[in-house]
């Protein structure tokens, strides 16, 4: 988990809270437009739950949706940092949708409510 520094840069997140202090780190709390998100070593998250937590050598395939505010202007802050997989778009659902690929691979799609 060193590459945070590239999703700081990426996402135009503030590292907030880190363990253990230097590099690599085992975990970490990121703040994003007032949101914070957790983020954790796989590995070293197994230590701390049960075995009804699951941890494999192999990459998760994981989509993670969170809701933004404002997409368009999200997209104009990380359109030349980010993989964009789609650029903000309407769905039928009533949300406006971005969805971008992480430095690890995870799909992260940012949605706002269409009003």
């Amino acid at each position: 988990m060193q590459r945070w520094p590239g999703i700081r840069m990426c996402f135009g997140a503030k590292l907030q809270y880190k363990l253990p202090d230097n590099p690599p780190f085992e975990w970490v709390s990121i703040l994003l437009d007032g949101v914070e998100i957790m983020l954790a070593n796989k590995q070293t998250a197994q230590g701390w739950y049960t075995d009804a937590v699951k941890s494999a050598d192999t990459p998760t395939n994981c989509i993670i949706y969170i809701y933004v505010e404002n997409t368009e202007a999200l997209y104009g802050r990380i359109k030349d940092k980010a993989k964009v997989v789609m650029k903000p778009a309407d769905q039928y659902y009533g949300m406006r949708e971005l969805v971008i690929e992480d430095p690890f691979g995870f799909v992260l799609i940012f949605a706002e409510a269409i009003e």
